[in-house]
């Protein structure tokens, strides 16, 4: 006959996967968000420098410009009448930029409160 070998594993410890908390993550995508939406501005003003007279028929212009109409139309609403149509454009940027920076502080309060090591 045959020898029979019993092995016993030792106990293990499971693994478990370390959870995000789903705020950080929200924030994180909204973040995202804001991004996108300065990189068209950026290139919409790039484009708007750049363009010169003839920018209103070139197609990349077109694009940026679709892309973030919707955000200065929203901006015209909340801001004064004083404010010419003109800046509004530049007031969606700032805009941005401010929602922006307070996104990267929530995130890190995030980080922070829940003891996680972001980076």
């Amino acid at each position: 006959m045959g020898v029979v070998v019993s092995i016993t594993m030792p106990d293990r410890i499971p693994y478990t996967k370390p959870i995000m908390p789903i705020e950080f993550t929200l924030v994180s995508i909204l973040f995202a968000v804001v991004q996108v939406a300065l990189y068209l501005f950026i290139g919409r003003g790039a484009m708007h420098v750049l363009g010169g007279a003839a920018r209103e028929q070139n197609f990349i212009y077109q694009l940026f410009k679709k892309g973030t109409e919707p955000l200065v139309k929203a901006t015209r609403v909340v801001t004064p009448k004083f404010v010419i149509d003109r800046h509004v454009p530049f007031v969606t940027f700032i805009l941005l930029v401010w929602i922006g920076l307070m996104l990267i502080y929530l995130r890190r309060a995030i980080c922070l409160a829940h003891q996680l090591n972001c980076g």
